[in-house]
């Protein structure tokens, strides 16, 4: 009839079902932490077979060295854990664990569950962009430089007189560097301020270690 609860043995079995079918691995264990069940993505993950798992102790199974400190730290707290693993065995991936413990109202411990959650490809794509954003940033930097410099029609020379400026070189010794005369030197600065609208050395320095030219 409608609205009828389910028969325990077959609403049980549904649910097993169910929960062997999720991407996320599961893996109960007894007071004792021996593996009662796990599902298929629990196996995947951790290389193990359901049927020589089963009433073993999952301490002696981990070969992780990573799933193996944070297996020993679950045992030792009631409170739930969580942390990222990087799993390097059987292959490498990246996890987000859960451990918790179930209570009987007398408080003993009546069982443990384990759960994994793959998360290797976000973090590849994580990666991936922020290197991409990192890079594009520095190209960004580099060719708003170029073009600051290109807009306020700086030469060559001009251009690596200011370098020299940021890096705090006198006009001697710009001169020795470039070979070329101090006279020149002055020149060239002379049309550096005025192309760029600064007034003084000083000017000058803060500019080229704004720009990235020192």
């Amino acid at each position: 009839m409608r609205g009828d609860p389910l028969d325990p043995q077959l609403e049980a079995k549904m649910v097993r079902r169910a929960l062997d079918g999720l991407c996320i691995g599961i893996v109960t264990l007894n007071p004792g932490g021996h593996v009662s069940w796990m599902n298929r993505a629990a196996q995947r993950i951790l290389g193990l077979d359901y049927d020589e798992s089963k009433g073993r102790p999952f301490a002696q199974m981990i070969r992780d060295p990573q799933l193996a400190a944070f297996w020993q730290e679950a045992l030792s707290t009631e409170e739930t854990v969580q942390g990222d693993l990087s799993l390097h065995w059987p292959k490498t991936l990246e996890l987000k664990v859960n451990a918790t413990t179930s209570l009987a109202p007398s408080g003993d411990i009546i069982g443990r569950a384990l759960l994994f959650c793959d998360v290797t490809a976000e973090r590849t794509v994580q990666v991936q962009l922020s290197h991409m954003t990192t890079q594009r940033l520095l190209d960004m930097a580099e060719h708003w430089n170029e073009s600051a410099e290109a807009k306020a029609g700086l030469t060559a020379q001009e251009l690596k007189i200011l370098r020299c400026i940021g890096s705090g070189l006198s006009n001697l010794q710009i001169a020795d560097q470039m070979h070329i005369a101090p006279s020149t030197v002055r020149s060239h600065l002379k049309h550096v301020y005025k192309k760029l609208g600064l007034t003084n050395r000083s000017e000058a320095i803060s500019y080229a270690l704004r720009n990235g030219m020192a």
